[in-house]
């Protein structure tokens, strides 16, 4: 097979094989077998030059617009990507395979002195495994995002069993806040279980309104148990404009006013779920609880869209919970994310689950934070509040939206997948991560319109005005009214002009961002 020609000093059989691991058909051409070279190096042609134009489009011509197109049939069928695993596949071999007959076509003939036998044979297996380290890479991570397109992010395993209940079955007795009893009649649920895949593919935002997320954020602490949603902020974004508010809901409100038409609606007094034994940061886990009152796959999840929502006068659309502690992880996969503090934030004796005390301090300026510097500048209370706490929340919020880079996060996928897995739940359909990927580039986010709900609100500043009510020891009971008009407000003008409507500084002032030029 392998015609043995006359004895040359160039190619040696270890530079061939390297030059066909560069361009496959290079080492047989040097070689001197000019045409089987040649149809080598057309095969590679053939599939590495539309590989090329499409990279070149991507960086120089489209920008990210093309790479999303691209991915959008992975985000709705992830077993593509085990089509593109095997063709990973098939590319190895067919590279192996030149340069192994790069070398054989090169090699010497006669027999050799076995020491120098020993060392080219050395050489081509570096070569190929040099070959075979970028589609090792590639590989790793195929697998990787097909792990991640198929997760179950929707089940929460706190969740409580339900069982199958007859149309209109009575709810037994449940105990209401102070000590009394109620029962209600509740719609037909059905047992949990994981969602199933379906064909249908969903139709981005077909209505055309605004699409509402809930972001939660669930910090444990040390000492605590259950789901406590300490972060809870509503994005509201328009997708022909792109314009953004974000609605900051504090952790310790009570009052919240349940829809009339809900099965929840009876077993609280005034219709109002929380009292001072059951804060806003509950919500989620009363939702886990009593999966006969909410629907889903995470009734968690529906109680916060429900209650929530009602709260500030919007149909939420999707929730995303983030486990605070797990998200550390996250940033650390990111290489970290750079924040603007604009007002010191100081804990002496700062405690980090797992790790022992120790003394935090921002002053202002810009920091390239880590997992645990970032979770400490969110969650630090200590000369402050947990109103000016959700302020520095929201910039986290915003540093990672502007951190996370494709290049960067397809470098970091292997450290990155598994935090998202761990510390993410969310309801939002796979199918459509392209399409929010299109949402957020219309984003700007130096001028999201933001909105805290809290007592003695900056804006209202020497008015007797304010989102609480009235307080039920110390726990403060909801405006419901004045939320729900100025929400109205800021999800209905242009940013910069439901600013000056509200009197509020926009997100960019707040997190200390410089607009981009």
């Amino acid at each position: 097979m392998y015609a043995r020609q006359p004895r040359r000093s160039w190619p040696s059989p270890v530079a061939a094989a390297a030059l066909s691991a560069v361009v496959p058909g290079l080492g047989q051409i040097a070689a001197g077998h000019r045409r089987r070279g040649w149809w080598f190096v057309a095969a590679t042609a053939l599939f590495v030059v539309p590989a090329v134009v499409l990279l070149l489009m991507v960086f120089y011509v489209t920008g990210l617009d093309l790479a999303i197109d691209i991915a959008r049939p992975f985000f709705r069928n992830p077993d593509l990507l085990l089509v593109l695993l095997a063709a990973n596949g098939v590319s190895l071999a067919f590279r192996a395979m030149t340069v192994v007959d790069a070398y054989l076509l090169a090699a010497e003939p006669g027999p050799q002195h076995p020491t120098r036998t020993a060392l080219s044979v050395t050489g081509l297996v570096l070569v190929v495994a040099a070959t075979a380290l970028p589609h090792v890479w590639v590989g790793e991570r195929n697998l990787l995002v097909h792990d991640l397109l198929t997760h179950d992010f929707v089940t929460d395993p706190g969740q409580a069993a339900t069982t199958t209940l007859a149309p209109t079955t009575t709810v037994p007795s449940t105990t209401l806040p102070g000590g009394s009893t109620t029962s209600t009649t509740a719609p037909p649920t059905t047992t949990t279980t994981a969602p199933t895949t379906t064909t249908t593919e969903p139709a981005p935002f077909a209505d055309g309104g605004r699409v509402n997320v809930l972001l939660l954020g669930s910090d444990a602490g040390i000492g605590r148990t259950g789901v406590r949603t300490d972060t809870m902020i509503i994005v509201s974004v328009d997708p022909a404009t792109g314009w953004t508010a974000m609605v900051s809901i504090p952790r310790n409100l009570i009052k919240l006013p349940i829809p009339v038409d809900h099965p929840a609606y009876a077993l609280w007094p005034d219709g109002a779920w929380g009292d001072p034994g059951n804060l806003a940061w509950a919500v989620y886990a009363y939702g886990l609880a009593h999966p006969e009152l909410f629907t889903g796959a995470n009734t968690g999840g529906d109680a916060t869209k429900v209650i929530l929502g009602n709260l500030v006068g919007l149909e939420i659309d999707y929730f995303a919970l983030v486990d605070l502690q797990g998200f550390t992880n996250v940033i650390d996969a990111l290489g970290g994310v750079d924040i603007t503090v604009t007002q010191r934030v100081a804990a002496p004796g700062y405690v980090h689950p797992g790790e022992p005390p120790r003394n935090i301090e921002f002053l202002p300026g810009t920091y390239h934070m880590d997992g645990h510097e970032a979770l400490a500048f969110a969650r630090i209370r200590t000369g402050s509040n947990d109103y000016t706490r959700m302020g520095r929340q929201r910039c986290v919020l915003e540093a990672l939206a502007r951190e996370a880079d494709p290049v960067s996060l397809l470098r970091d996928l292997p450290d990155l997948v598994p935090a998202i897995e761990a510390s993410v739940t969310t309801d939002i359909p796979i199918a459509l991560i392209p399409d929010f990927l299109d949402l957020l580039a219309k984003v700007d986010t130096t001028s999201i319109v933001s909105i805290r709900i809290m007592p003695n609100a900056p804006e209202f500043a020497g008015t007797p005005t304010s989102y609480i009510a009235y307080r039920i020891s110390g726990y403060g009971v909801p405006n419901v009214d004045l939320i729900r008009e100025r929400v109205a407000l800021a999800t209905t003008l242009p940013p910069e002009d439901a600013a000056v409507q509200l009197n509020v500084a926009g997100l960019g002032s707040v997190c200390g961002v410089v607009p981009a030029e």
